[in-house]
Parts: structure tokens; sequence; C-alpha cells
């Protein structure tokens, strides 16, 4: 999480990566949207430094995991990478698209 902190991020990313999640957390996503049981997001602090911040990307398929303080914990059905959701975007029915799977 280091290097994320010496960058510019949004308030909102900042704020997930003190929560403490007892995990690595592979990248934090913001305005995440469920697409069936992945999401597409703007990804922030990618510990794989595929994504820049403020990618778009796709998560592979996950599960919930927890939530703490507002945010969601995901991790991948491989159970190789864990991803922080930090805001959702409504769904068609105006409902946030979290909880699910849990």
């Amino acid at each position: 999480m280091r290097t994320c902190e010496l960058i510019e991020l949004p308030p909102k990313v900042v704020q997930a990566a003190g929560v403490g999640w007892g995990v690595t957390v592979d990248a934090y996503l913001l305005n995440a949207a469920r697409v069936r049981d992945r999401f597409t997001a703007l990804v922030y602090c990618d510990l794989s430094g595929i994504s820049s911040n403020g990618m778009t990307v796709v998560t592979p398929e996950v599960r919930v995991v927890e939530q703490k303080g507002g945010y969601t914990l995901v991790r991948s059905l491989s159970g190789m990478d864990h991803y922080v959701i930090v805001s959702a975007m409504p769904d068609n029915a105006g409902s946030l698209v979290l909880p699910l799977f849990v």
C-alpha cells in the first residue's frame, strides 16, 4: 500500500486503504458495476502494475468476503486476488449492486 500512499488518490480510496482487511488487497475499485459474478470499475493501486490508476477494468469472478466501514472486500474464485469495492453504481432498479453472493 505504500506506493498508493505516495500518489494522489481519491479520498475514498485512501480511507478504504486504511481499513485493516487482514489480506493483501490487489486493487481498490471505484464506481463498481456488477456484471454477473464480476465487476467493472475504475481501478486504483493495482499491485500487479498492469493497470494505471483510473483505468477501467473487469475483475475475474468474485465472491464477497466481508464489509467494513462501508467498503466491501471481494475475493476471486481462485482465491488468489482480493479487491476492495470503494463505491458501487446502482443497478437498473436503482439499488446498489452490493451486497452480493454473501
